[in-house]
């Protein structure tokens, strides 16, 4: 891994590896799952609550808003959501599921994609929806209460 300083002071840890890449991309998706989860984790329990602000995206990049969502009791993360409304079919989900899928690939807890939604009315629209791990599932359209509640039952349910 190589430390390095974002333009705004924060710390960022990159994967460094060597040449072949193709052999090393299972290994440093495993680390860097694992990383990313405990520096959530450990920056979730910080007794002021603030969360360290995200690294400036490399050029070329687009960054997707990613939520995580710790247990109640232990902080550890239950659930991961990745949002992406600008995913207005099926083909547009599947096809960022798969370009995310070495990303979510060692996530222990579930991670769902969720799309762009079928109203502009709140409270009737669904979103496109598609679980990346640690099973991956079908798109289907749910509505954000539905996801609320699975969210909340993860919470509940989680073996601390």
């Amino acid at each position: 891994m190589v430390v390095t300083e974002t333009p705004s002071g924060d710390t960022q840890l990159r994967p460094y590896v060597k040449d072949p890449v193709e052999l090393n991309k299972d290994i440093v998706a495993l680390v860097a799952q694992q990383m990313a989860d405990a520096l959530i984790e450990h920056a979730g329990r910080q007794p002021d609550g603030t969360i360290p602000s995200p690294p400036a995206p490399i050029p070329g990049t687009k960054l997707l808003e990613n939520t995580m969502f710790p247990c109640s009791r232990c902080g550890r993360i239950t659930a991961r959501l990745v949002f992406a409304p600008e995913c207005a079919s099926e083909a547009d989900m599947l096809s960022l599921g798969e370009r995310l899928r070495n990303d979510v690939r060692y996530a222990p807890y579930p991670v769902w994609l969720i799309g762009a939604p079928d109203s502009e009315d709140d409270s009737v629209a669904r979103h496109l929806t598609l679980q990346l791990a640690p099973v991956r599932g079908e798109v289907y359209r749910e509505h954000p209460d539905k996801m609320n509640s699975r969210l909340m039952e993860l919470d509940d349910k989680h073996h601390c």
